[in-house]
């Protein structure tokens, strides 16, 4: 080989050692660089130079940079982020039922059962003396602050869907964003890289951040294509494409207000007879919410999830824990009658669409047991009163029967005109008909006071917590319930009714329960559910959240920048450096002395 060949390698060996020198620089200077994965330079020789004459050999012609590699893993990569959608899921989970603790009075439920345990000591007092305007008024003040709280924990329960469907609808446009970003990127990425002269390593690190904070949000999958753009599939559907991205929309709910995400290019449409093409979101939403959750099935990864089941789709109230109880809304949407749907579903409807949402599930069984306790209330009344109604005994100046608890928006009774077929039947279906008599004391033929049934599909028929308030009348001036007869004898019977109703075992928590129980003992077991499922979550996100920090450990190793193995190479790559730089001093000093020797 010539002399200047050999300069030809020396300076192979200069360009290299500085390449690999400015990479170990870009290393250090992102030490601290969220998402940043250390590159490594990897060298190989050039082609070789064939000699010629008797002994044929090979002369390298020096080193020369081959790439600059993106050390990851894919194994750890996918470990990490599948443990981090299944941490943000459960922590999410977890979030909301805290919420939900704190809404019911920290972990004991203290600020309701305090109302509780207050109406009770003052039904106890009243079937002491029923007669005593003290304990009258005592009971009519505690059972207002007893509404007054069973409104306000109702009304937070709302406010806490109403929180999750903001978060709902940031988590959306978080993840359409991510898709627009990493697709750009893709288009970058690909516009470098298509010459074949380097690779661009930065762009791939700011979207394999962009896959990781994805992976919080759902199940994800994704591959790199040969191009080096990568595809990325959302939950099974298709979201970043090669050639877009796929964004989800949001379908509103008119009533509710409640946003729902869905894909858009999964929207089937029918056409009907006035050639109007209605859309139909049952096949494009983005997660089946009725799925049993559980990891085998992967169906407990990504906050979204977490967010949309503890949110629900509506404001739950009792009617949705009775099997029998389905909303006309619900029976359109599933096509079939309410004969069909009881039949086919029967138990189904409450654990499918209410038992897997916990802000739901909660305010369903909570409204259940104000329901009980003021309907119970009410019945203890009317009772009383059904005894000599022409007495005028706990009757409102119209002649119905007094109530201590109203709807808001709808009267508890009407008058109504029956022939004796009609009463008859109503009265065998368990209808409570008042008579109404005449100023003379003489009852009015056929006419009745007719207590108005709840219906499910009718929110202002029911006796719900958003539908409840107290009588004024008798908040203003408790002594009208005057619990006498008209020989002013006292009707001791009304504390012992409602204190029996009180004491019964009357009530399931919810259709799994097994067992009936008192209102307070329904109570407590609610504030135990509560308790329980927060442990368990809680439990389940700390032992996500180790996993996800394992993941995280393990694919430092390979991904993470040491600034000990930095310095190493740099020091490594500065005295290659500086041979290269000896040699060529050499090769230079050999040559000048060859030149002034012919010279």
């Amino acid at each position: 080989m010539s002399l200047f060949g050999a300069l030809y390698i020396g300076d192979s060996g200069l360009r290299t050692s500085q390449n690999a020198l400015n990479t170990v620089a870009h290393n250090l200077s992102n030490l601290n660089t969220p998402g940043y994965v250390r590159q490594q330079v990897a060298n190989t020789d050039t082609t070789y130079t064939n000699t010629t004459g008797n002994r044929k050999l090979r002369v390298g012609d020096g080193v020369k940079y081959a790439e600059c590699r993106h050390v990851r893993d894919a194994f750890l990569d996918a470990t990490y982020r599948e443990e981090k959608g299944r941490y943000d899921y459960y922590e999410k989970s977890y979030a909301a039922m805290t919420e939900i603790e704190d809404i019911l009075g920290e972990l004991d439920g203290a600020a309701f059962k305090g109302s509780m345990e207050g109406l009770w000591t003052s039904i106890q007092q009243l079937s002491t003396s029923p007669n005593d305007n003290t304990y009258i008024s005592l009971f009519v003040s505690k059972a207002a602050a007893f509404m007054e709280n069973a409104t306000s924990v109702y009304g937070s329960f709302i406010e806490l869907q109403d929180n999750l469907n903001r978060q709902v609808v940031n988590a959306v446009k978080e993840i359409n964003s991510i898709g627009k970003q990493i697709h750009e990127l893709n288009r970058q990425i690909t516009k470098i890289e298509t010459a074949g002269v380097e690779n661009a390593n930065d762009l791939r690190d700011k979207r394999d951040q962009l896959i990781d904070e994805l992976s919080g949000y759902g199940n994800i999958s994704y591959e790199e294509q040969p191009n080096g753009m990568v595809t990325v599939r959302f939950n099974h559907n298709d979201f970043v494409t090669q050639s877009g991205v796929f964004e989800m929309g949001m379908l509103v709910d008119e009533e509710t207000g409640y946003s729902t995400p869905y894909w858009p290019q999964n929207v089937r449409y029918t056409t009907d007879e006035k050639g109007v093409r209605i859309p139909d979101y049952a096949s494009a939403q983005v997660f089946d919410l009725t799925e049993e959750i559980s990891t085998k099935r992967d169906t407990d990864v990504g906050s979204l999830r977490a967010l949309l089941l503890a949110r629900g789709d509506h404001a739950a109230n009792y009617t949705d824990l009775d099997v029998n109880t389905c909303t006309e809304q619900k029976l359109k949407a599933l096509g079939i009658t309410r004969e069909q749907y009881n039949e086919k579903y029967g138990l189904e409807y409450y654990n499918k669409y209410v038992a897997n949402s916990s802000v739901m599930n909660i305010m369903a069984e909570f409204d259940n047991i104000v329901h009980s306790i003021t309907t119970s209330v009410n019945e203890v009344l009317f009772n009383a009163a059904l005894i000599n109604p022409v007495s005028g005994y706990l009757l409102n100046e119209n002649g119905s029967p007094m109530q201590l608890f109203l709807k808001s928006e709808s009267p508890a009774y009407e008058k109504v005109v029956l022939t004796a077929a009609e009463e008859q039947e109503l009265r065998d279906q368990g209808a409570k008909l008042m008579p109404v008599y005449d100023e003379d004391g003489k009852a009015v033929e056929h006419t009745f006071w007719k207590y108005i049934e709840e219906e499910a599909d009718s929110p202002y028929s029911l006796y719900s917590c958003m539908n409840l308030k107290i009588n004024e009348k008798l908040l203003q001036t408790p002594s009208l319930l005057k619990f006498k007869w008209e020989e002013d004898s006292v009707d001791y019977n009304i504390g012992t009714d409602l204190i029996k109703k009180f004491q019964e075992s009357s009530l399931y928590l919810n259709p799994n329960a097994t067992a009936k129980s008192t209102f307070e003992d329904c109570y407590t077991d609610l504030v135990s559910q509560v308790s329980n499922t927060g442990y368990v979550l809680h439990q389940l996100s700390e032992f996500q959240q180790l996993a996800v920090e394992n993941a995280d450990n393990e694919r430092q190793t390979v991904i993470g920048v040491s600034s000990d193995e930095e310095l190493e190479h740099m020091i490594m790559y500065q005295n290659a450096y500086n041979a290269a730089s000896r040699y060529i001093s050499v090769i230079n000093d050999m040559l000048e002395t060859l030149i002034n020797v012919g010279a």
